[in-house]
């Protein structure tokens, strides 16, 4: 694993508008909002985490009205969901090392799972569509697959899992002995309606073969700051934990101050910053939907569009059909994210969490690129 991650941060010529960002970029924190840097000696922490952080976090992860508040003793806090992840699959990853998750799906899954010795195995699934087809995954199914991955909504392309399927999968997972790991950083998006169902509304209380991490990134605009958590059982809390205080000690107690600000009145902000999502992703659909044949479900979740322009790749130069997230920033200056990275080619993965007049310049790029034919 040499190459960095191609949705990572990275550096774009001036004239480029960069829509490939995988963070939420509206201006929403107003400049003098920002926790202080103490200049007071700086201890250790525990590695799960402040107990009264644990504790807001119980409180904010808690939805619906009939789910069971999690203990604080089931929450491990980390430096990002992604740290969380990393964690766990450490944990529930013994002899059997295979890990099932479905197509389209983030791009860092596969590595972070060898990361930790473990086996990727994408599932076949259908882009724009939540529903679970459970003889895709019982088809994946080996004597070594370990655990799965659900991402909901999902990054690339913003679809939801019905709690229907969620079910299901849940309950066919239980019987084969798999854990279940719900990635759930982008239902904290407020793009209106309902959340996405979370494991922890269609089941009383968390199956001990369940585990869901979240954090602030995306639903409050704070990636930067690096946080996030795992709620787990206690067998695989415990464990997250051991290897947590190996992988990075503790979270930064500056975060977790700043974080503790947050979570003890998350909502006004949250609201705030679904209302700028929601009318960029208005302003974004309207655009695309001018493009004769291409394809764009509305994401019903998240923060990404990932429109499939197989269709259109045939009237483009072969520049484009060979890379066209190279040839957008190349000729066009619109960068992008190739789908081919999510394992789903033939699409691009692009950000509506940007300033309004940076969407709309980069939208009306890609607009002309895929029309000039």
């Amino acid at each position: 694993m040499t190459a960095l991650s191609p949705t990572a941060a990275g550096a774009h010529g001036q004239d480029v508008v960069v829509l490939s960002t995988g963070d939420v970029r509206v201006p929403v924190h107003p400049a003098d909002s920002a926790v202080r840097v103490r200049r007071a000696d700086q201890h250790y922490r525990a590695p799960a985490g402040d107990p009264d952080l644990r504790s807001l976090i119980a409180r904010y992860a808690t939805s619906s009205e009939d789910a069971v508040v999690p203990s604080a003793d089931q929450i491990l806090v980390a430096p990002g969901a992604r740290q969380a992840l990393v964690a766990v699959l450490r944990a529930v990853l013994g002899e059997r090392r295979e890990v099932l998750f479905a197509t389209p799906y983030w791009a860092s899954y596969p590595h972070l799972v060898e990361l930790v010795g473990g086996v990727p195995v994408p599932v076949p699934g259908r882009v724009g569509e939540g529903t679970l087809d459970l003889d895709a995954w019982e088809a994946r199914r080996t004597p070594d697959t370990g655990a799965v991955i659900v991402n909901s909504p999902r990054n690339p392309d913003g679809a939801v899992i019905d709690r229907d399927s969620l079910r299901a999968l849940v309950e066919w997972a239980g019987r084969h002995g798999l854990v279940v790991i719900c990635d759930e950083v982008y239902r904290g998006v407020a793009l209106g309606g309902r959340p996405a169902p979370s494991v922890r509304d269609v089941f009383p209380e968390l199956p001990e073969h369940c585990v869901v991490v979240d954090g602030l990134s995306k639903s409050h605009a704070l990636a930067g700051l690096r946080f996030g958590w795992a709620i787990a059982p206690a067998g695989i809390r415990a464990r997250a934990v051991a290897v947590a205080s190996h992988l990075i000690g503790n979270t930064s107690g500056l975060v977790q101050d700043a974080a503790a600000v947050v979570l003890a009145d998350p909502e006004p902000e949250r609201q705030r910053i679904g209302a700028e999502l929601t009318s960029n992703l208005d302003m974004a659909m309207k655009v695309l939907d001018t493009v004769e044949g291409l394809v764009c479900p509305r994401p019903q979740g998240g923060i990404f569009l990932f429109p499939d322009i197989r269709p259109l790749l045939s009237g483009l130069e072969q520049e484009a059909r060979r890379a066209p997230a190279v040839w957008l920033k190349d000729r066009h200056r619109v960068a992008v994210v190739d789908g081919a990275a999510f394992g789903a080619p033939g699409h691009l993965r692009l950000s509506f969490a940007l300033p309004a007049e940076q969407l709309a310049t980069g939208l009306e790029r890609l607009r002309q690129a895929l029309t000039t034919v």
